[in-house]
């Protein structure tokens, strides 16, 4: 057998085989020998049919078979060969057949080569995350706050941390916002009989703090400047103003902080006992934030270390998925048409810069899986299956029974696989800790299963690119 291969950028190859004559006839003499057997034609017994009469009667279907076979199997052992790690066919096309050699050529997308730069002792840089008395005592504000009672107070200015009810309405350069946003963010435009805490982290920065010393039955005008992220790019960074006109001022009175307060939030508990579950909660919350905060950063230290070609069409592949995500989530969230149509060149961008990063490190963690030696066990399934359950309020055979659609079960293992050579690189990276964040959690009564706390996200390349 003839091989030619020819190496193509974007790792590409291009392979050309030639098949001698002899193989096309062993393949064909026992095709033709199985059709013999299992062929029942008018006038003979079942396998008594003469061999030309079967290749006639058949000569299509067995044609295509041999053809078939003697292309796949001179497919792979050319593959085997040249020792090419081919992660799909692109393309292939059929040469002429001569003097009963029969040819082909493939376009093969092929992993990409590159040495596996050391993967260990990577320096990150993370913040620590502790969890402190004052943590929890900020839970149980809040939760204070959101058990208050509000009342009503008449011919009272409002203060910081009051309530008011409010009319508002927007303009983007004397052009009502419900012009200017879709209406799924109408919100942000205009809203009527909407109470709202006045807090500095409320609605729009700067909106809240103008609105200190409104009375019942004032209107006033508010100037904000709205944030350049986070927000519709139609209004982001520019100069709204908004008419605000207040239908009512009301105080909060808060629930006494004590073991009654505790056992409305969780039956039985005293507040000492509150604290405590909110105490675990808020470091099972803070090491799992810790936990994602260090293979982000061990995920990049990693992949700053080395530049290599990747699959264009795998690539492309891995942007198109995104480009469908966003699209969807944008539709979802009620923006038009024509304004994502208006996007599409920044829309495709992020989705094609995001995609080599995906993929490249899905490149990297698999060859940290082949230096480790990594696998996926049946009690790594059943714990990650379990997690899913329980947040997702549901059992485990409801969760098995979805995964099973759509090659579920292979991409959670694939993605448990990608966390565990994640893990390999956080466990032996040297690691700085920068000022602490204090994590908040809110309090759950009952506890969460064993490895909920090491739940873990995998590259988000949506699929495996490599075997």
């Amino acid at each position: 057998m003839n091989i030619t291969v020819e190496k193509l950028p974007n790792c590409m190859a291009s392979l050309s085989v030639q098949i001698p004559s002899e193989k096309q006839t062993a393949a064909r003499t026992a095709i033709v020998g199985n059709y013999i057997r299992q062929a029942a034609l008018p006038g003979f017994r079942k396998g008594k049919a003469p061999r030309n009469v079967v290749e006639k009667r058949f000569k299509a279907d067995i044609d295509r078979e041999v053809n078939d076979q003697i292309v796949n199997e001179s497919l792979r052992e050319a593959i085997r060969q040249e020792k090419l790690n081919v992660l799909n066919v692109a393309d292939f096309q059929p040469g002429e057949e001569k003097d009963g050699q029969v040819s082909f050529t493939v376009k093969l997308v092929l992993a990409p080569e590159f040495s596996l730069p050391d993967y260990k002792g990577l320096n990150i840089t993370v913040p620590k995350n502790e969890v402190t008395d004052e943590a929890v005592s900020e839970v149980l504000e809040r939760q204070r706050e959101q058990m208050a009672t509000l009342r009503t107070v008449e011919d009272q200015p409002a203060g910081k941390n009051d309530f008011v009810s409010i009319d508002y309405s927007g303009k983007l350069e004397d052009k009502p916002l419900t012009e200017v946003l879709p209406a799924a963010e109408h919100f942000i435009a205009q809203n009527e009989g909407f109470l709202m805490k006045l807090s500095d982290e409320n609605f729009v920065p700067g909106f809240c703090q103008q609105l200190e010393g409104i009375k019942a039955g004032e209107t006033r005008e508010v100037k904000v400047t709205m944030p350049t992220e986070g927000i519709n790019e139609a209004i982001a960074g520019k100069e709204v103003i908004y008419t605000v006109t207040a239908k009512e001022v009301k105080a909060a009175d808060l629930p006494e902080l004590n073991d009654e307060f505790a056992s409305r939030l969780a039956e039985g508990k005293t507040l000492e006992e509150l604290r405590g579950i909110i105490l675990e909660n808020s470091k099972l919350q803070a090491a799992q934030t810790e936990l994602e905060q260090k293979r982000i950063a061990a995920m990049s230290a990693l992949r700053d270390k080395i530049e290599f070609d990747l699959p264009e069409n795998v690539v492309n592949s891995a942007a198109q998925r995104r480009v469908n995500e966003l699209v969807k989530m944008n539709i979802d969230r009620g923006v038009p048409q024509e304004m994502i149509v208006e996007n599409e060149s920044s829309i495709l961008q992020a989705a094609g810069d995001q995609a080599k990063v995906d993929v490249k490190d899905e490149f990297l963690l698999l060859e940290v899986v082949k230096k480790e030696n990594l696998s996926v066990t049946q009690q790594d399934m059943l714990q990650r299956i379990s997690s899913i359950a329980y947040r997702a309020r549901t059992t485990p055979q409801k969760v098995i029974k979805s995964l099973q659609k759509n090659q579920g079960l292979e991409n959670l293992q694939h993605s448990i696989l990608l966390a565990k050579a994640l893990d390999v690189l956080v466990q032996h990276a040297n690691i700085e800790y920068t000022a602490p964040e204090a994590p908040a959690a809110e309090p759950e009564p009952e506890p969460a299963p064993a490895d909920a706390s090491t739940e873990e996200p995998a590259p988000a390349t949506g699929e495996s690119t490599a075997s």
